[in-house]
């Protein structure tokens, strides 16, 4: 059995890294390999290619990247007819994974989307693509199912495998070494270099703004995997106040902290499942933001906010994600009770299914794997 993976992305990588266990637990002797980063690696998963540092966010910065990413898809698609895995399994990144995934089908080999494009948000026509293209999308959430149902699609609705993975632990600021009655904000800027870049300034004007009201205020950057310690410090070092950076402790910092200040994307929702009060800041480059204005079906873009079908936190987009506007939001979430407000957060858990979603998703893979190999065909190889 020879499973190819295809994740571009750190949260991706993540996602995959924990599908990848469970694939190995059902069925010791598969040979997984694609492309990833080092938590798939970890997994045993044979890397061919690791774009997770690198990071495209946007249309404008994904047409610079285009010479990289056609190099990129060349070599997976040559990898996809000297290997000829069973089954294909792309994990969010679409616009190369459907690349990719039109190159599996043209070759007869299964395809399974795990953490699918976001159709409930960018319209039906891209549903539809990917009903057209892939054998199986994996659903992780509520609102998706029903929109590639309708777009004819294939659709098993796991529920989101954060769920059963983020759980708060007892005592967290014990645990991080914080002191129980300091004011604590975290600040996670990004997992992409071109978010570190513009959004890292902004923040940190924020946190000097609530600092000369509050001056007791701590503020710690969360770190992550794929951005170096010398991209954050660069910054950090210019304040007038020391900035804690954090790495392989987001959980604990995030159900420390009285607030943060989070870039919009899955980080927000792991917020949402501690409970933790939250400003969602995003900004990209005005092309994409023009045209994603054009193209976005609904009226939020952070995750907690999509899911309660309300605006439970704030979200400061493009040109209000700025530092005065960030403190403002911040000092109002630092000087009111959020009781209410963290129970809302924390009953986001129930719209995400039950626990067990790596290892459901793994059986799905390789039922369908497995039907290849007895002589079933994909339906796009009639």
């Amino acid at each position: 059995m020879k499973i190819m993976l295809s994740a571009g992305e750190a949260s991706g990588d993540l996602n995959a890294s924990f599908l990848a266990a469970e694939l190995k637990k059902i069925h010791p002797g598969i040979e997984l390999f694609g492309m990833g980063g080092a938590k798939m690696a970890e997994q045993g998963v044979r890397l061919l290619e690791d774009p997770t540092s690198q990071g495209i966010l946007g249309f404008s910065e994904a047409i610079k990247a285009l010479p990289k990413m056609k190099k990129l898809l060349a070599k997976l698609t040559a990898a996809l007819q000297e290997e000829k895995p069973d089954c294909l399994v792309l994990v969010d990144f679409p616009g190369f994974n459907m690349k990719l995934a039109e190159q599996a089908r043209g070759l007869g080999i299964p395809v399974v989307y795990y953490f699918a494009p976001s159709a409930w948000a960018w319209g039906r026509g891209r549903a539809k693509k990917v009903a057209e293209t892939v054998d199986l999308v994996l659903s992780v959430f509520p609102m998706e199912e029903a929109v590639y149902r309708e777009a004819g699609a294939n659709v098993l609705y796991l529920g989101h495998p954060l769920a059963e993975r983020v759980r708060s632990r007892d005592n967290p600021r014990e645990l991080l070494g914080i002191e129980p009655n300091v004011p604590i904000v975290a600040l996670l800027p990004g997992s992409r270099p071109a978010e570190i870049k513009s959004l890292m300034k902004e923040m940190l004007a924020a946190a000097q703004l609530v600092r000369e009201k509050i001056p007791a205020v701590q503020f710690v950057v969360s770190q992550a995997s794929s951005i170096s310690r010398e991209a954050l410090s660069e910054q950090i070092d210019q304040l007038p106040f020391p900035v804690q950076i954090l790495s392989g402790s987001t959980y604990e910092l995030l159900a420390a902290a009285d607030a943060a200040v989070i870039a919009s994307g899955t980080a927000t929702l792991e917020a949402a499942l501690l409970g933790t009060p939250m400003v969602i800041v995003y900004r990209t480059s005005r092309l994409t933001w023009i045209l994603g204005k054009l193209l976005l079906k609904i009226p939020f873009v952070g995750l907690p906010n999509i899911l309660a079908g309300e605006e439970l936190v704030p979200e400061l987009l493009q040109d209000e994600a700025k530092g005065v506007r960030i403190a403002q939001e911040l000092l109002r979430l630092l000087s009111e009770d959020q009781c209410q407000l963290r129970k809302r957060l924390l009953g986001l858990r129930e719209k995400l299914g039950e626990d067990g979603v790596a290892r459901r998703a793994a059986e799905a893979i390789l039922e369908l794997a497995v039907g290849r190999g007895r002589g079933a065909h994909s339906p796009h190889s009639k």
